[in-house]
């Protein structure tokens, strides 16, 4: 499992948008229902952090995805875990038919 092949599957489980703000630091100033859905998504593994740690004020600073452990939220580490197990996989896949229905 590489970037390449866990950002088309983020593509196609719509998590593209969540990467996309997460990688611009948006995530975290937009607040609310986003910022949950972004923290959830780099909790499970579904996303990751940016290669660059991003300033979101004067007193927090999100770190990049080499200023974590592997283990951590926001790993690459993770996200390849995450998007490597079969059943992960087919959960989103389950979620995708339903929304669709």
């Amino acid at each position: 499992m590489n970037e390449r092949k866990i950002k088309e599957l983020q593509k196609q489980f719509n998590y593209q948008m969540l990467q996309d703000l997460i990688n611009s630091g948006e995530a975290w100033r937009i607040g609310g229902e986003t910022t949950k859905n972004c923290k959830e998504a780099l909790k499970s593994g579904a996303c990751y952090l940016p290669y660059h740690s991003i300033k979101i004020n004067i007193f927090v600073t999100v770190p990049s995805r080499y200023q974590v452990s592997p283990s951590d939220y926001g790993s690459m580490h993770r996200s390849k875990k995450f998007w490597s197990d079969p059943w992960n996989v087919s959960q989103e896949i389950g979620k995708s038919v339903f929304l669709n229905a």
